[in-house]
């Protein structure tokens, strides 16, 4: 059997081979394919799903990152004769326009929030893909495991493809799922494992020593790749590090590099913003050197074009924290692992294996035909013998399902009461003992103990109403399930809205008072002081006793501080000072005002749910400055298109305070403030073209011309 045209290479490897072999795509029967990075399993989902839509059927496709989302978006537009949709935005709304397509392609929560919301279009569904299945451990296990429960017992006919890393029980997901399994350790290219102790590499395929004259370790081993013209991967535990590493190995690496084509990147990188930040130029700086640091602090866009720059080699090394090795097609001839523990709450801890894996399976570039090298670094003799036989021997860790986590299974039994899934007690205790706890424990009373508690507690917040058997989701419930919250921070936001008369810093905090903006901003000792000060001159504005609210709530200053920030922002501090005051990231600082907009919506429906329309209008005015970044009076020009809030301050400091003002102003004044372009689209925009004005007409079109 040949592959289709579409997929673009002429022979099936060894991994779809297998695959393919059990029928599974001819069956329409359920598989789990656990293989490493790199080694097709796309090809296989891609098959699967072109059957589907020959026969008329969708697919959904999810996964647990939007960059990987996006990336995948792209492939499935090579099906022929398919229309393939990218759903990865807000989180209230059924999508009605994705009725229109084939191929749909979600994040786990996005596709969470459309069952939610009963998306019609979800019972033309004929096959599920899901990658990464083994994340069913980490922290988006729960909501991945009760979309996969619900998705199976909803739609028990759809054929479900779950892709996943090689795991030691992987044929106890496969049960769970009634799927056939596949596994396999083939690689398109071998890797190869390697500690590197200074001056010896050594490997499971030799050892060898490198010659470099580079100082650390780390910089040895990315020259000895740079002088075999490959590409490096160097994994670091914080973003902190990551930059340092990068500034580090730039002297070394840019004599390897094309300065020209670097410049132009660096440049790209640099103007994303309206107005650069320290860590933009400090990011341009070392691209121009030919390395770049890619972690959750840069933009996406600034992501964006380093991950294109290093596919095309222009780019020669990365330094990134392990985020980005989930799922992402970045593909590098050598990988080296910094440090194999990372500080948790339990001090600190080894990486998992799993983790060690699929950073290392990072390494090798399957279009050159070259194997990956894969390094730990060592500190002695003794530490090399410690990694060796954990990570380079080792086993990765088992897939241990993380259903009983409280925060989680509070939403999810929300959602699941609010959907009609588990209309009775009965019901939820089938939904608990179909999920993929229950399968790999063999019981679930703790868990039942636990639902019931919650239960209990959602009929307290009058989200749900209890008649015997049965469970209602009342009005107030199912709208918080469709808004993707946790319920507790429901009732806090309600609370605070019906009791207190606050301020913007009021409402600031209401927002911080929520699970969905955690982790606060940490305060250090030197500040606690001066926060608690700030907290008591503001009491009336906040709404609280901070008095009180300091014995009774242990993060209360943390959550000011995060508040703190969030006004600062609206007060349209530059990105450069937020970042100094509050040693935030742009990349994390743009995540927080994200999860605080929405946050901010969400109030706003609950709000208007409740019948607290003195709430409404301050709310709605929060929701637009946080978007913007910006003082109230520049709401009215922020909201158009190439209108930023420097732009607008600069309009506003011009005399343009509304939307009239800048219809009467000319083309040539507007002009002078935004430079022609710009007042020519905001011209537009309004519904005028340059000219229209008499004041433009009698103006000297050699004057104009002098903007244009």
């Amino acid at each position: 059997m040949k592959p289709p045209l579409f997929l673009g290479f002429p022979e099936f490897n060894p991994v779809q081979q297998k695959a393919l072999a059990t029928g599974f795509i001819e069956n329409s029967a359920n598989l789990v394919l656990a293989a490493p990075t790199g080694s097709g399993k796309t090809a296989v989902a891609l098959m699967a799903a072109q059957r589907i839509i020959e026969n008329g059927g969708k697919v959904l496709y999810t996964c647990p990152l939007k960059a990987l989302a996006s990336e995948q978006s792209e492939t499935f537009k090579a099906l022929p004769g398919s229309r393939t949709a990218l759903s990865i935005g807000g989180l209230d709304s059924r999508d009605a326009w994705l009725n229109n397509y084939d191929v749909i392609i979600t994040t786990m929560e996005k596709a969470d929030s459309l069952m939610r919301h009963k998306a019609p279009w979800f019972t033309k569904i004929k096959l599920l893909i899901i990658d990464e299945v083994h994340l069913l451990d980490s922290d988006r296990g729960p909501t991945l495991e009760a979309l996969i429960t619900r998705f199976c017992h909803l739609f028990p006919h759809v054929q479900i493809l779950a892709l996943s890393a090689t795991v030691p029980n992987a044929g106890e997901v496969a049960d769970w799922l009634g799927a056939q399994l596949v596994e396999s350790t083939w690689r398109p290219t071998k890797l190869v494992k390697a500690i590197y102790l200074e001056p010896i590499l050594r490997t499971d395929d030799g050892d060898r020593e490198l010659v470099s004259s580079s100082a650390t370790p780390q910089a040895q081993v990315v020259e000895d790749t740079l002088s075999r013209g490959g590409s490096s991967l160097v994994f670091v535990a914080t973003r902190r590090n990551a930059a340092a590493m990068a500034e580090r190995l730039r002297p070394m690496v840019q004599k390897h590099c094309d300065t020209e084509k670097l410049s132009a990147i660096a440049t790209r990188i640099e103007s994303v913003l309206e107005s650069p930040t320290a860590q933009c130029k400090r990011l341009a700086a070392c691209v121009r050197g030919g390395v770049a640091f890619h972690t959750a602090g840069i933009l996406q866009k600034q992501r964006s074009i380093i991950e294109d720059a290093f596919r095309d080699g222009t780019i020669k090394a990365i330094a990134a924290t392990p985020t980005l090795a989930l799922g992402i097609n970045l593909p590098a001839e050598t990988v080296i692992m910094s440090q194999m523990t990372r500080y948790t709450a339990n001090g600190l801890v080894p990486l998992p294996v799993r983790e060690y894996l699929q950073c290392v399976g990072r390494a090798g570039r399957p279009q050159y035909g070259k194997d990956g090298l894969g390094v730990m670094i060592a500190r002695d003799e003794s530490d090399q013998e410690g990694l060796w036989h954990r990570y380079v021997l080792g086993e990765p860790e088992r897939v241990e399902s993380q259903f009983g986590w409280e925060p989680v299974l509070r939403t999810q039994l929300l959602a699941s009461v609010a959907m009609g899934f588990t209309p009775t007690r009965q019901k939820l205790s089938e939904f608990l003992m179909h999920s993929f706890y229950a399968h790999q424990y063999g019981e679930v009373d703790s868990l039942l103990e636990k639902a019931d508690r919650i239960i209990t507690e959602l009929v307290s917040y009058g989200f749900i109403e209890m008649f015997e058997d049965k469970l209602i989701a009342t009005p107030l419930g199912r709208r918080v399930s469709e808004l993707y919250i946790d319920p507790l921070s429901a009732v806090k936001i309600l609370k605070a809205l019906k009791e207190r008369d606050m301020h913007t810093i009021g409402l600031l905090y209401t927002l911080t008072n929520t699970e969905e903006l955690r982790p606060y901003l940490r305060s250090t000792p030197k500040e606690d002081s001066g926060l608690w000060s700030s907290a008591y001159s503001r009491e009336k504005e906040l709404g609280i006793d901070s008095v009180y609210i300091g014995f009774e709530d242990y993060d209360f200053v943390d959550k000011y501080k995060t508040a703190l920030l969030l006004e600062s922002w609206l007060d349209e501090m530059s990105e450069d000072e937020v970042m100094k005051r509050f040693n935030i990231a742009p990349g994390i600082l743009r995540s927080r005002l994200k999860n605080a907009e929405w946050i901010c919506y969400a109030a706003y429906e609950l709000a208007k749910l409740r019948g607290l329309k003195q709430s409404l209008a301050p709310l709605d005015r929060l929701r637009r400055r946080l978007i913007h970044g910006c003082k109230e009076d520049l709401l009215p020009l922020v909201e158009l298109k190439g209108i930023g809030r420097v732009r607008g301050r600069r309009l506003r400091l011009a005399g343009y305070r509304s939307l009239s003002n800048l219809k009467k102003a000319s083309t040539q004044d507007l002009s002078h403030v935004l430079g022609p372009k710009t007042a020519m689209a905001i011209k537009r925009q309004l519904g005028q073209e340059p000219g229209d004005l008499k004041e433009d007409r009698e103006k000297p079109q050699s004057k104009l011309g002098e903007f244009a």
